[in-house]
């Protein structure tokens, strides 16, 4: 996993799906076309943005509905980081996300592959948010962590779970740290 992958995980983890096994290419604007996605030079922080934003477009009315707190965390992911120091960098391409983004074919989250990930890391979040220690903590994937911290819900329990993941998995917190790193780039 990528740091662009794990940006979008972080955002949205069913969105983020939508990009593994993609193939990918550099081109003047996100441009999404059946397993292919072309993707601008730009900060990655942006890149991150309109890639999320783009794939939100791409998707049917029934899982933009089923998508909308995510759709507000993207937009709130957007305003953060227009207020921080790289925001006069990055203004420009998140207000003018709508001239960067083409969508010229529909995707659809694969809503069974998610439920069959969600469920073996149920049982390891529940424990978490009861103040328990589970076992294995320290061996769950990247892409595990990020889905552990989707499905805890809102930003609070979001942070609360990457920080205990943070401190007790070394491949995940070596991982956010090459997101951090990226993002500042």
């Amino acid at each position: 996993m990528d740091e662009l992958e794990f940006c979008l995980k972080s955002l949205s983890y069913p969105l983020g799906m939508l990009l593994e096994g993609m193939k990918r290419s550099e081109g003047p604007m996100v441009i999404v076309e059946g397993q292919h996605i072309t993707i601008p030079r730009v900060p990655f922080a942006a890149r991150c943005y309109l890639l999320a934003r783009a794939f939100y477009e791409s998707l049917d009315v029934v899982d933009r509905k089923r998508l909308a707190d995510d759709w507000a965390y993207i937009e709130d992911f957007a305003k953060r980081v227009i207020s921080s120091p790289l925001g006069e960098r990055l203004r420009d391409y998140m207000e003018r996300a709508d001239d960067l983004i083409e969508v010229r074919t529909d995707l659809t989250v694969n809503w069974l592959e998610f439920e069959r990930r969600a469920e073996r890391v149920r049982p390891i979040l529940r424990k978490i948010l009861v103040g328990e220690e589970p076992e294995g903590v320290g061996g769950l994937s990247v892409d595990e962590c990020l889905l552990l911290s989707y499905l805890s819900g809102g930003r609070k329990k979001r942070e609360f779970i990457n920080a205990f993941l943070g401190k007790r998995n070394p491949t995940f917190r070596e991982a956010v740290k090459a997101y951090f790193r990226a993002l500042r780039s």
